[in-house]
Parts: structure tokens; C-alpha cells; sequence
């Protein structure tokens, strides 16, 4: 399946819109041997908001992300800052050996979030994370679970798709709904979880967390909603 996807991307690519730069590059470069992901890390250059949460995300300190998948954006955080230690967590186990890209300040480990103990770090990123877990109480926990590994002022990102009907949403919901289970989990369908903004605000706010929130979708295949928040 992923060497269809490889193909499919290939093609693709040279009609994208990829941001260059130094540290993408460096980034792409971690992942070049390799068959998929070396596509896909062009693919997600280009339909994620990447620059504009890493300029969110601290520049010195302990950073954890959560589903990090094959590591892209725990990678960029780890060129763009030497001072950030990162981590990257993923229940796919291919996914977190492709992750690997032997950077110093960079480590990945396989486990499920909503079980491991985590350590006390100074951020956290949800990216397009919450969505996928099993439900909204679960979604819930794991937020509860950030807010108390979180060092004092401690920083939590939630990267998520805005749920305002358009075309955007519609793309978001079936690459969410049929691709990634179809791409990843050999599945025909997964069942999404989707919160609308008011909704995630509520929960933040009964974490007495503070927040403020930035609609991405300018240039970008899907629609994104970056919720920043403080301990």
C-alpha cells in the first residue's frame, strides 16, 4: 500500500508548494533512503502547519510529542533549536524506527500515550493526535494527563482539524476517515473524533489552562486549528 502512496506522491511533489529552507532540508535529508517516508516527509512539509507551530513551541527545554508518527515534526524541532531535548512517542512501531534520524537532541520510543507514565517537560504537542484516539473522554484524560507532566508555566499544543463546514473539512474528514486507516492500519475506515473550538476551549479552561487559539488554512490542502496554551 505505502509503495503505491510512494508513487502517488512522486508525482505530486513537483507540482507542490514545499517551503525550502535549511532546516527543511536537513529534515528531508534524515529521511532520503528511505522508500515512503521519503516522500512523505514532502507531503507533510507542504499540508501541515509546521513553521508556524515550531515558532510556538520553546526554544530551550524539554519538548515531548505525542503520536509523532515517523518523527517529521519532532525532527524540525530538534534542527531548528539544538537547546530542545525532544522526544517523540508513536504506537506504530515501523513508524517510530523511520522516525530515527540519529539527531543528538532527538529520541523516539514506541508506547501508547494514553497508558504510558510521562515525564515532567517543559512542552508538549498534540499534532493531530486527539482526533484519533477512542473517544472524547479519552481525549479528556490524555489533556488532564499533559497538564500534570507539565513543568510550571509548562506549554501544551494542540494542533487539530476546524470543524467549519467547507471543502477543506470535507478533504480533512476523508483523508482522517479512509486514508490514514487505509494508509497505516490496513483498515477501510476509522471513526473520528472531531471537537468544534468552543468545545476544546471548554476543556481548557476546566484545566485552568490559558490559551489562545489560530485557524491555519492559507496554502494548506486541510484546515488546522493551533490551540496555544500555558500552564
Amino acid at each position: 500500500m505505502k509503495k503505491i502512496f510512494s508513487f502517488v506522491f512522486s508525482l505530486l511533489i513537483s507540482k507542490l508548494h514545499i517551503p525550502k529552507s535549511q532546516s527543511i532540508r536537513e529534515v528531508i535529508d534524515l529521511y532520503k533512503n528511505r522508500d515512503f517516508s521519503s516522500q512523505f516527509v514532502k507531503i507533510r512539509f507542504w499540508d501541515s502547519p509546521y513553521l508556524e507551530v515550531e515558532k510556538m513551541v520553546i526554544k530551550k527545554g524539554k519538548v515531548l510529542e505525542l503520536g509523532c508518527g515517523e518523527g517529521i515534526f519532532s525532527n524540525y524541532l530538534a534542527v531548528k533549536s539544538p537547546k530542545r531535548q525532544v522526544l517523540g512517542i508513536d504506537l506504530d512501531r515501523e513508524r517510530i524506527v523511520e522516525a530515527d534520524g540519529g539527531l543528538n537532541n532527538a529520541k523516539f520510543k514506541y508506547g501508547d500515550v494514553t497508558k504510558l507514565k510521562l515525564e515532567k517537560v517543559d512542552s508538549i504537542i498534540l499534532f493531530h493526535l486527539l482526533h484519533h484516539l477512542k473517544s472524547y473522554k479519552e481525549q479528556v484524560a490524555l489533556i488532564q494527563k499533559c497538564v500534570q507532566s507539565l513543568n510550571k508555566n509548562g506549554q501544551l499544543v494542540i494542533v487539530e482539524v476546524n470543524v467549519e463546514f467547507s471543502i477543506k473539512y470535507f478533504v480533512s474528514w476523508l483523508v482522517d476517515c479512509f486514508i490514514v486507516p487505509w494508509l497505516f492500519e490496513k483498515k477501510l475506515f476509522n471513526t473520528i473524533f472531531y471537537q468544534k473550538r468552543n468545545e476544546w476551549e471548554k476543556i481548557l479552561k476546566d484545566q485552568n489552562l490559558k490559551y489562545k487559539t489560530h485557524i491555519i488554512e492559507n496554502g494548506k490542502p486541510f484546515t488546522h486549528i493551533i490551540i496555544e496554551c500555558t500552564k
